[in-house]
């Protein structure tokens, strides 16, 4: 499967914006190059609902302005996303749509954290997320109360 049909398809499984009601986009409508890199999608695209074409238009003008590097690192982690279970996949995905409809001060200060946590030298990355899952399942419960009650 072609690297611009597994992104599309990421896109459409994550997607959760809300378009505006439009009607189907024809395929002979598609400019060149659109028709170009959604060739695999000749024989459906004219019976695709028109959020979907939308939805799979924007992932196209996204994954064009990649560049060479974000690509590859977006194929490797697609590949990383098949080979988890899917109970794992379903439990992240249910985390993402929760993290999408938090308001965007708090999106923003969980990126704020991630950023920081990123930033730690691998060793202490490591460390903290072996502490993690040494605890048990109650010990982690009660350590996100806690935080939840002190925000």
């Amino acid at each position: 499967m072609s690297s611009r049909v597994i992104f599309l398809l990421l896109l459409i499984g994550f997607s959760s914006m809300v378009m505006a009601e439009q009607p189907p986009i024809p395929w002979s409508e598609l400019s060149a190059n659109q028709q170009k890199t959604l060739q695999p999608f000749t024989d459906q695209w004219d019976g695709l609902p028109a959020q979907r074409q939308q939805r799979i238009l924007k992932g196209v003008e996204r994954w064009n302005q990649l560049s060479p590097k974000e690509r590859k690192q977006f194929k490797r982690r697609f590949k990383h996303w098949q080979s988890l279970p899917p109970e794992k996949r379903r439990q992240l995905r249910k985390r993402f749509q929760r993290y999408l409809t938090m308001p965007p001060e708090k999106r923003q200060k969980i990126r704020n954290k991630y950023r920081k946590f990123r930033q730690l030298p691998a060793a202490k990355r490591q460390q903290l997320r072996q502490r993690w899952n040494s605890l048990s399942p109650a010990q982690k419960r009660r350590i996100i109360e806690n935080r939840r009650r002190n925000r």
